[in-house]
């Protein structure tokens, strides 16, 4: 597989109408200044789930060839607990081993897949409008809305301290507001 290949992708996207303001089913009374500041407001996410990308186990070039890609040998079938940290290996780090000298190592392309992604972004705006051709809109959006833990790959050479292990991570959720004028 290609190193960008995730097996299974699912992404979902929705916008949705609260149903609050003149005219809707809560608030179809309001008067105009709290219709303006409540009222008409819209809420929108994406959802995105995927496989972990394809990893190749690396070694040091022993085959006599200066390799610009040498792999490790694989000795049994690469399995693994998923656990994170330190002394927590992804995967069995015991089915490679640096290939010896002369050889290339025996591992394919892709043999471990590294952690998938797990994310939720979710929007909330409103426009309000100034004139006839003029509007004003309001954005309040919240990435990685459920703050769930992007794990890194893990460490890929096979003669690293660190082998097997996902020793860092990244987005965490970021909150923005945005203020955009129409005219």
């Amino acid at each position: 597989p290609t190193y960008f290949d995730a097996r299974h992708i699912f992404s979902f996207h929705g916008a949705y109408d609260l149903p609050v303001g003149r005219g809707k089913a809560l608030g179809a009374q309001w008067n105009r200044p709290l219709n303006f500041i409540a009222g008409n407001w819209r809420l929108s996410s994406v959802m995105t789930l995927r496989t972990g990308f394809p990893l190749t186990i690396t070694a040091l070039d022993r085959s006599g060839t200066t390799s610009s890609g040498p792999r490790a040998d694989l000795l049994s079938p690469p399995k693994g607990s998923r656990s994170v940290g330190p002394n927590a290996p992804w995967f069995t780090t015991t089915a490679f081993r640096q290939p010896r000298a002369g050889t290339f190592g025996s591992e394919g392309v892709g043999v471990v897949r590294g952690p998938g992604l797990k994310n939720l972004d979710i929007s909330l705006q409103k426009a309000f409008a100034v004139s006839e051709s003029k509007r004003l809109e309001f954005r309040a959006e919240a990435f990685n809305f459920t703050n769930t833990t992007i794990f890194n790959a893990p460490d890929v050479n096979v003669n690293s301290l660190q082998f097997g292990q996902v020793q860092a991570a990244q987005g965490e959720r970021n909150i923005q507001l945005g203020l955009k004028f129409y005219f």
